[in-house]
């Protein structure tokens, strides 16, 4: 068993509800197809400090928390023959969850998937549908659906066959089922030695969001190499979300500060899958970074007599910044004469509300199969690391209108390493911002 991946033991339990007979004169059950019996459910996957620190290092009790599991079993047909939610657990020991709820279903050849922590709603869509669209009906899960009450959504990988006998100690009757994480985890630090570039001036505390959240997912993962989801061929933007709050961003940690982190030391969010096939910024998922920014000098002063110099500011605020043709862009804390330097200097002018700025890192870079490239796959660990910054960024979460139909590769602003591995896998990234 793989150690990034949970694994769903079904049992058979003996629940004779028909007739049966013997075989030789023995007593061992033998069952005519149809006949009715039931199971019972057991699950399986690294829990407890002891387990994780060998099998699942990068894994904290969130991830791999148990709040509910779906049993979904299907006839050959395709069509559902029964679906049943278990929320009563005990256990046993650190890594196994035992069901006491029983789940009906009768002898003869069935196909078996489970859903982790999935919400209610979903759970009620999949058990009103066939097999098939498993693969093929979008299901619409955002952030909150996905990572619920701190736990995070999971499903099958395959699913598995298999004919049901009569005789709980049957080979038939004992199913494992493998269930990865439907999210991609991220978290982002600076590299102890991150170095600052462009205008001089004092960063705030770095933060991080998942922007350009897919909610739009196919509960089985769409067949290799492009994965292909939902929003695959045809972008639509109603089925992305933005960084809504301010409660969405969390903090870049500091390896400066803290050399050696533990797990439990990153705030990580999460982004759901998402595949491409035109890979523009538009339509690819990304990690949005920011922080406040104190430019080191100031322009202040009137029209024909302007003047830049050091300030006694420490307390980030607003500030514009004013490009004229062909020169350095100056900085501002008085609106009113920035709007004069721009009338006497010309060029572009940009507000940064809150003294806020925001750079981008795309991930999936560099994967192993091109075909992946810029995708955000279920059950990847993005560990970012911020090498070099440079300030002032951009003033805005959003992407630019002139760069939203280019790829990455046209015009980054980010300088990546980065493979694509399973969450049980420690991934260091490197990241330049611009």
């Amino acid at each position: 068993m793989k150690t990034n991946l949970f694994l769903i033991t079904l049992l058979a339990a003996a629940a004779l509800l028909a007739s049966c007979k013997k075989d030789n004169g023995t007593a061992a059950a033998v069952a005519e197809e149809g006949e009715a019996t039931s199971m019972t459910v057991s699950v399986s996957f690294p829990q407890g400090l002891v387990t994780r620190a060998t099998n699942d290092p990068n894994a904290t009790d969130a991830e791999t928390l148990v709040n509910t599991v779906d049993v979904f079993i299907y006839f050959t047909t395709g069509a559902l023959q029964s679906h049943k939610r278990l929320t009563t657990f005990s256990s046993s020991m650190p890594d196994l969850y035992e069901s006491t709820e029983k789940i009906a279903t009768t002898t003869g050849p069935k196909t078996v998937f489970a859903g982790v922590n999935l919400p209610a709603a979903v759970a009620t869509a999949l058990a009103n549908q066939t097999m098939n669209a498993l693969s093929t009906a979008a299901q619409t899960m955002n952030r909150t659906d996905l990572v619920g009450a701190g736990s995070l959504a999971m499903f099958s990988i395959l699913p598995v066959n298999s004919t049901f006998v009569l005789d709980e100690s049957a080979a038939a009757n004992n199913l494992e089922l493998e269930c990865r994480r439907l999210v991609a985890k991220v978290t982002v630090e600076t590299a102890a030695g991150m170095t600052q570039g462009g205008i001089p001036g004092t960063l705030g505390q770095l933060e991080f969001a998942v922007n350009n959240f897919n909610t739009k997912i196919f509960m089985m993962q769409g067949a290799a190499a492009e994965h292909k989801d939902p929003n695959w061929a045809t972008y639509t933007a109603a089925d992305f979300n933005d960084v809504n709050s301010n409660a969405d961003y969390a903090e870049v940690l500091s390896r400066a500060d803290n050399p050696s982190p533990a797990i439990g030391d990153y705030s990580a969010r999460y982004a759901a899958e998402n595949t491409s096939e035109g890979k523009s910024r538009k339509e690819i998922t990304r990690v949005t970074v920011r922080a406040t920014f104190i430019p080191n000098e100031i322009t202040t002063g009137t029209t024909g007599n302007f003047t830049t110099g050091t300030h006694s500011v420490t307390v980030p605020q607003d500030f514009w910044a004013v490009t004229p043709p062909a020169s350095d862009a100056a900085f501002f804390f008085d609106e009113s004469t920035a709007n004069a330097f721009q009338a006497e200097k010309g060029g572009s002018m940009v507000e940064y509300t809150g003294g806020y700025c925001y750079w981008d890192i795309f991930l999936g870079k560099d994967p192993a199969n091109a075909a992946n490239k810029w995708d955000v796959l279920r059950n990847d660990y993005y560990k970012c690391n911020i090498t070099n910054i440079v300030a002032p960024g951009r003033n805005s979460a959003d992407i630019p209108v002139a760069d939203a139909d280019n790829t990455p590769d046209v015009a980054t602003a980010i300088d990546a390493e980065i493979q694509v591995q399973f969450w049980n896998s420690a991934l260091t990234s490197n990241y330049e911002l611009e």
